[in-house]
Formats: C-alpha cells, structure tokens, sequence
C-alpha cells in the first residue's frame, strides 16, 4: 500500500513532463502557459492547490482564440481531474475528464493528450473498483502512445497495469510488467524509482526480503538524486521493514532514524508511519516500553475506527504490543481496525481478480478487439468503395461506355473482396460469441442453443438427447494455491480431455468457472450414456503435471435425459443440475442420473428454507448450553452453545437439518453472528474458570468476517478471549484454502482457544493438527458407543487419539457419555474432558456445578431487533 502512495505521487510527475499538444516557444509564455506551468509543479506537493490552479487556468483558456480555447480548455480540465482524483475525489474527477476527453477526440484525436486524459479515465475507473474498465482504457492509450513512438508513456501504462494486478496479490505479473515497463524505456529517474519500490514492495510480499532490500536501496538512490523528502521517507519506511524482516533489528532501527530525521525536515505527513516502523522493531526486540511509546506517537489523532489501509500494519502491531502489556481494551480496538482494513484487502485482491479473469487483458482478447475493429474497417471501407464506385461509374458513364464497364467489372471485384474480408471477420465475430475464450469450448449462450436443438430433433425422430453438468472438485484450492496461470492451464487441460471424451458424438461447453457440460444430441443405450460419465470422471479425477507442478482435481457429473426428464431447456439443465448436487453431497468424484426423489427433496429444502428465514424474524431459533466436565473431578469446566429450531408447526428440527440448508442459504454468517454475541453476553456472567465454546462453520471461516464478529461479540460482552473455544471440523481444510489458516492463526493469536471436532470421523489428517494449534481435540460418541461395546477397532483408535493428543500438548473431550461405565471407560483410555447426558442435557441452568437431571431448555430466542440491526 505504501508502494502505491509512491507510484500516485510519480504518475503526475511523469505527466508534468508532457507538453500541451499545441506549439509554443521557449521564450515566449502565456499567462496560461505559466498558470498550467505552476499546476503541474503543486500537483504532487499540495492536490488541492494544484486544483484551485487548473480551474484558474480553465478560466484564462475561456479567453483565447477559439482555435486555441477547446484544446487549452481540455488540458485544464485534465490537470483538474488528476487533482480531483488525488483528492481521492472520484465521482467529480469523472464528469471532468469525461467532458475533456470528449471535446480532445473532436479537435485533436490520437494526439498525446488525448492517450493522457485515457490514462487519467483509466486511474478513476481503478479507483471506484472497475479494473476491467480501467485495463480497456488502458490498452486503448497504450496503442496511441504506441503509433507516435511515446516510449516514456507505454512504459507508464505498463506501470499502471503493474499496479493493479499488485492489488490482485499476483506478484509474479507485477515484476513482468514492471520488466516489460524497463524494456521500453530506461532512461528516466521518475520511472526507475517507482519500478526499483514496486518490485520492492511485491518481492516483499513474496518472502523475498533479500531482494527486496535490494530493490529499495536502488529506490532510494534514485529519490536522493531527485532531492524529494517525501519519496526519500516513504522509500526509506519500505527499506526498514526488509531489514526488520531479515532479523537485522540494529539496522533497520537506523533506517527508521534516519528516516525520522528527513520528515521533520520536509515531510511531516509521513512521521506516524515511521513511529509505526519503529514500533515494529522495538516490539521485534522485545522493547515492549519503546514499542508502546512508539505506537502512541503512530496513531496521535488517528480515528482507529476509520483509518486508512497504509496503517493497517501498525494496527497488528499495536494489538500485539497493547495484548501483551495487558491493556486488552486498546488491544481488541487496534485488532478490530486490523481485521477491518484487512478483510478490505482481501476482497479487493479477490474482486481485482475476478475482473482480471473477466477483462482477459492478454493476447486471446486483443486478438478478439482487434478483429472487432477490422470487422468495422472492412464495412467502413466496403461503404468507401461503393460511395467512390458510384461516383466514379456515374462520371464514366458519360465519358465512355466501356470505361464504365471495365469500372463496374473493378468495383464488382473489390466489393466481392470486401464482402469475403468482413465476412471472414463476422464469422471470426459470431465464433468468439459462441465460445469460451480461454479454452475454446461453447459457452453459456451457445448451450441452450444447442440443447433445444437437441431437444427439437429429439420431438421430430423419436430420439433421445442428454446434458452432463461437470463441476470440478479441489480446483478453488489450485487457484488459491497455485495461481491463476496454472488454473488456467488447468481448465485448458480439462477442455482437451472433454473434447476426446465427447468426441463426434458431443458438444463440450464451458458453462463458466469450473464448471462444464456436455450436451449429446443422440443417445444409444444407457450404458453408452453410464461409460460416458464414468470415461469423464476417469479421465479428471487424480494428479495432472502442469509446467511441471502436481494438481489434484476430481470431478463430479450430474446427468438427465431429454426428454424423458424433461423437454424443456431450463428445466432439463435443472434436472442435472439437482443430480450434480446429489453427487457432491453423496461424496463427490461420481456420476449420477437424475431421479424424481432429488426434485422432491430439492422442494423441500427449499420450503425448510424459507421457513428459516422466518424464524430468523419470528424469533424461533435459540440457544442452548450442555456442560463439559473435567474426567477426574466431574467439575464443569466450560459449556457448549447448540443451536435449537422449534419450528410452529413440525416442532424441534434437528440442527443436522437446518445448518447444512442455512449454510447453502447463505444465512450462517447471520446466524453465527448473533449466536457469538448472544453466547458471550451469558458466558460473562459465568464463574471466571468455566469456558464457552461455540460451533463455527467452514463457510464462516472461509468466507471472512469471522474475526471481526469475534472481536465485536468479546468487545461487547467483556468476555475474556482466553475464554472463549471456537469448534470446527476438519472440512474447514478441505479445500487447503491459504485464507482459512489465515482466519484460525489470527483467532489463536487472539488468545481464543480452537478445538477439533467429530476428530477420527473424517480424514483425520496429521497435517490438519499441525496447520493449526488446536487447544482440544473432541472424540465423536460413535467412538465411545463402540469401544465401550468392547470395539478393539474403536478402543485403538482413541488411544492413538489421547496419546497423540498428549504430545501435542492438547486435551481430549469424549462426547456422548450416558452411562457411568461409559464415563470409566474413556477416563481409563486418557481423555481429560467428557461431555454427555450424564452430567447434563441442553439447558439453560448455568450453575458451574454437575447436574445429572434433565432440565428446561434454554430459550434465548434470535431477537426481531438483533435482525433489524444486521439488516440496517
């Protein structure tokens, strides 16, 4: 973040070097020319000078010779909206450089200035989120200063391209571009301080410290032979934190000093980030005092509610350094700023990404642009021709008749060429609008044309068609893991094995994503449709080499029959569709035909979900505590939270039912929410030794915002963290997402406890163990039923469990006990933690002390206000 500081306050500066696209001499300069002058040289110190100053030059450009007034008018407008933009004035920068724009491609199109204001256009739409738009524009201004040989500005664009895939967290483009950029045009300081930081920054970001001192110490070289305080503290904040990261305390504290030193002198705004720095390294060294004084001096005058991502950083910083001098409400303030600003990065990096792989800023798309723009020329010169023949015939015709022939027979051919180059184009066109650009296969649009093809031959000859949906398993994983350019490899490779499997028989559609289909317009027998299915699954499932890396992927097809399932397009893709969800849910790596059964229960989950959504308004869920006792003393020492459905009219729903629908609802994030809040507003009334521990779900680790929930529940309710257990079960790492063990080593970070649950029922995992520090491992009652039946199975398996769990250092808890040998058995085994009926059901009575009989259930109802809160 503090890289692209750097590149915003270089960007201008490379414009200040571009002059106005109308003549002038060098010793004569207008009251205009002087006022342009003086914008461009405030532009980068004071934005809001720099704006005061174009609109004063706007209003000199209203009084020159209507011959000079449109462009100088634009000009100004563009200085004005760099300065808006600057401002971090988006919205109005917009209409401005739009206005500007227009009135250059009127007077002066495919001139400098008119690539210029495209860039500027092009910095706005980055700013409000368009990244698609912004790479458009920025092709469309990389072409102009291409054709006039503006070496120094193709190399700016490829820096601004740079950028944006930096907030994309796609680091290995970045240096490309940044290479691509040096290629071009080497010659300038401005240029070389902004590649030398940026790299910096994404080898930073990389690991690579090292390489990123390296880079910063160029930077700084550079920005000292500018004679610029502000690049020379920014750059030097940057190099700091490379030395930090390497260990070298000692030096990386004179960097910061160093820095200090010049912002007093020139460049004050940036003293709180040096603090930060500092901070960072005197807490690195275990000078806790030095750090806390260091962090105050950071944020004096900082709204932690509202601060911007450049202190995001220093936010972790100080929740370590106020956690650990026990100062937790400061700590659980700088944390919750943290988690703010980073769950901001971490959805712009994901929404960068999607409109990088949305806008294809690559070769397969400017082949496409390009063919779209020769598609227009031929028809452009098509028309020229045939406006030039007519003319020309009418002239000859009246000179000589065989002139007239012999130009009608050229003018025949040159349309006839004319015809076949646009529709050599048009057909170039219509193939692009029917497939998938990046692996050739039909697309969405070009499905349904070819399944109610399908099913019209299927009415006129008796026959039968079918669709295969395809979804990918593990392939979020390769993305995530691997990057975006092996997950395009991959789905290239997939296309490949789709088109032998389909062969003549078949059409292979890429429906979007990782998803796939197969549509066959004339099926033999069912076995041929089953070996289809199973060559499929075959050919995807297990490990593929890409450019040398291993990639595991699986899929799952869904299958129906047209039109036997159904003869309608929409409703047969549905069909399949409810058949691939049966799959996934049954295990995944499958082929399943639809059956009518997967309609009905499709309805009914549909009606379970709405009902849900009522009861979230009707305040019918609750929630309910069952005790967790020490195995020796059968004291309580902490209480689970279980969610409760008393459904108006079916009565009490079993949570095995209504999770998994309010999961794929979307509506767990709510429910979680108010469940965390709810749950440790009662845990604080509890006795200081009991605990509360709380089931989190995958999608709620996985789908970010946890943590802030989390702080804002303990920040509420004062429950200390350290008494608070977060449950999870080992699908939480099914898709090895790098953002999951994010999300568990920031929890554990906060001092708040992570348990494992249902731990032996399903991979079990060793490696799960290790990626993240589980507290408490909980042994699932199918277990205990078994071994205390004499299971030799069972009785092994939780040995190996508590002996494992000891060398880790973590407890045991074993659900389900019932009965007193039941509660011998596991206490004879090891576990350390029991939890069951036999020291309590579900209740609401939260005495600290065990309690064998039944007892009311809670009723702590999901509020009508708790939801209007959320909802506002």
């Amino acid at each position: 973040m503090l890289g692209r500081n750097i590149v915003a306050a270089l960007l201008l500066s490379a414009a200040s070097h571009a002059s106005l696209a109308y003549a002038q001499t060098e010793t004569e300069t207008s009251a205009f020319e002087a006022q342009i002058a003086d914008t461009k040289s405030s532009m980068m110190s004071d934005p809001g000078q720099a704006l005061k100053s174009a609109r004063k030059a706007a209003m000199l450009a209203n009084t020159m010779p209507k011959t000079d007034a449109d462009l100088a008018v634009a000009t100004s407008q563009w200085l004005e909206g760099e300065a808006l933009t600057r401002l971090n004035k988006p919205k109005q920068a917009k209409p401005v450089i739009a206005a500007a724009l227009q009135t250059v491609k009127r007077v002066a199109p495919n001139t400098k200035i008119h690539a210029d204001l495209l860039k500027s256009s092009a910095a706005i739409a980055t700013q409000t989120g368009k990244v698609e738009q912004a790479l458009s524009i920025l092709y469309s201004a990389y072409r102009i200063y291409e054709k006039l040989d503006q070496k120094r500005s193709q190399a700016i664009i490829l820096h601004n391209i740079g950028s944006i895939y930096y907030e994309a967290r796609d680091y290995p483009r970045v240096l490309n571009y940044y290479d691509q950029a040096k290629a071009i045009y080497a010659d300038d300081p401005a240029l070389n301080l902004s590649s030398h930081n940026n790299r910096g920054n994404a080898l930073r970001d990389m690991g690579e410290f090292a390489k990123a001192e390296q880079e910063y110490a160029q930077a700084l070289a550079v920005a000292k032979e500018m004679d610029s305080p502000l690049l020379q503290t920014r750059i030097l904040t940057n190099l700091a934190f490379a030395q930090h990261a390497q260990g070298d305390l000692e030096k990386a504290e004179k960097t910061a000093i160093s820095g200090l030193s010049i912002a007093r002198a020139g460049a004050q705004d940036w003293e709180p980030f040096l603090w930060g720095t500092r901070a960072q390294i005197a807490f690195a060294g275990d000078r806790l005092n030095a750090a806390e004084n260091y962090v105050r001096k950071a944020f004096k005058g900082v709204d932690t509610a509202n601060s911007t991502m450049a202190y995001r950083d220093y936010h972790e910083t100080a929740y370590k350094v106020f956690g650990k001098l026990g100062q937790h409400k400061q700590a659980l303030e700088h944390l919750g700023a943290f988690k703010r600003l980073d769950d901001n990065g971490r959805d712009l990096a994901a929404s960068t990404n999607s409109a990088l792989l949305a806008a294809q800023f690559d070769d397969a798309n400017r082949e496409l642009e390009i063919s779209k723009l020769e598609a227009k020329q031929a028809q452009r010169e098509m028309m020229l021709a045939q406006s030039q023949t007519t003319l020309r015939y009418t002239s000859l015709l009246l000179v000589v008749s065989f002139a007239a022939i012999g130009a009608l027979f050229f003018v025949v051919v040159s349309v006839r060429r004319r015809r076949k180059a646009v529709s050599a184009a048009n057909a170039q066109l219509s193939h692009a609008a029917r497939h998938d650009l990046l692996t050739g296969l039909a697309n969405r649009g070009y499905f349904r044309t070819l399944l109610s093809n399908a099913l019209v031959d299927n009415q006129e000859n008796g026959t039968r068609s079918a669709v295969l949906l395809i979804d990918l398993d593990r392939f979020k994983a390769v993305n995530d893991t691997l990057g975006h350019n092996i997950g395009d490899q991959l789905l290239c490779l997939v296309a490949e094995n789709l088109k032998e499997a389909a062969g003549d028989k078949a059409h292979a559609v890429r429906l979007g994503g990782d998803e796939f289909a197969l549509v066959i317009p004339d099926i033999g027998n069912d076995g041929d449709l089953d070996k289809i299915g199973e060559d499929i699954i075959t050919r995807l499932n297990g490990t593929h080499s890409i450019d040398g890396t291993s990639v595991n992927v699986g899929a799952t097809v869904g299958i129906a029959v047209g039109p036997v399932d159904s003869d309608n397009v929409q409703t047969l893709t549905r069909c399949a569709d409810l058949a691939l969800y049966h799959g996934k849910e049954s295990g995944r790596g499958q082929c399943v035909r639809y059956k009518e059964f997967m309609q009905i229960e499709a309805d009914e989950r549909h009606i379970l979900e709405n009902d849900l959504r009522d009861a979230l308004e009707n305040g019918d869920l609750s929630i309910a505590y069952q005790s967790i006792v020490d195995a020796n003393t059968q004291e309580i020492i902490g209480y689970e939270s279980l969610l409760r459905w008393n459904h108006p009219t079916r009565g009490e729903i079993s949570p095995a039912i209504f999770i998994p629908i309010a999961e794929e609802a979307r509506l767990i994030g709510h429910i979680g929410s108010w469940v965390l809040r709810t749950a440790c507003a009662q845990a604080e009334k509890w006795p200081e030794h009991v605990r509360l521990s709380v089931n989190v779900s995958a999608l709620q680790v996985e789908g970010g915002g946890l943590a802030n929930n989390i702080i804002s529940a303990l920040a509420a309710s004062g429950l200390s963290p350290e008494r608070l257990e977060l449950e999870v079960t080992e699908s939480v790492f099914l898709d090895n997402h790098e953002k999951t063990d994010a999300t568990l080593e920031s929890l554990r970070s906060l001092g708040i406890n992570l348990v494992l649950d249902d731990f032996g029922t399903g991979y079990s995992s060793l490696g799960y163990l290790r990626r993240a520090s589980f507290s408490t491992i909980k042994i699932d009652r199918s277990f205990v039923k078994s071994a205390t039946q004499g299971s030799t199975e069972s009785l092994a398996i939780i040995r190996a469990i508590v002996s494992m769990a000891e060398e880790l250092g973590m407890k045991t808890t074993a659900e389900g006990i019932e009965t007193q040998n039941e509660l011998n058995v596991m206490r004879d085994l090891g576990c350390t933690q029991l939890q069951g009926y036999l020291f309590s059901r579900p209740t609401q009575s939260v005495s600290g002390q065990s309690d064998s009989k039944d007892t009311k259930p809670a009723v702590i109802p999901f509020s009508k206000s708790e939801l209007k809160r959320k909802a506002g």
